[in-house]
């Protein structure tokens, strides 16, 4: 017969220690009928997504296996698959010349002399007109 998900946690409490329930829920700054109800067969009980990384690190395990355990959402993002070398490789390329080609256009706009105002452009606005 498998493992029930509260006898599980009881043993996974034991196991750090934590001999009561009232232990385990000092430490969490929670009340002891919220543990037992974690360990209950008959309650379905479960620790607040909020707690869950302090509870694992009470508990010595992650916070994804208790998630998972008592069916979660651990409101972690879906990681994407990684990218295939050629895709990335090719993005890195377009990146760099990108760079390359703003580089440039930066350092040709500083080393251009300044260019004179023309006829329909009038005086500069920082200059007297009289």
């Amino acid at each position: 017969m498998p493992e029930t998900v509260g006898a599980w946690f009881r043993r996974m409490r034991l196991r750090a220690g934590y001999r009561t329930q009232a232990d385990l829920a000092r430490a969490l700054g929670v009340v002891r009928p919220a543990v037992a109800n974690w360990e209950s067969e008959s309650v379905a009980g479960r620790p607040s997504r909020t707690i869950l990384p302090q509870l694992a690190r009470l508990l010595g395990i992650s916070a994804d296996e208790i998630a998972a355990r008592f069916g979660i959402d651990s409101g972690h993002p879906v990681a994407a698959p990684p990218l295939d070398p050629a895709v990335l490789a090719a993005i890195e390329e377009a990146v760099a010349r990108g760079v390359a080609r703003g580089l440039r256009d930066a350092l040709a706009t500083e080393a251009a002399p300044p260019r004179a105002p023309r006829a329909e452009e009038g005086p500069p606005a920082d200059r007297d007109p009289r």
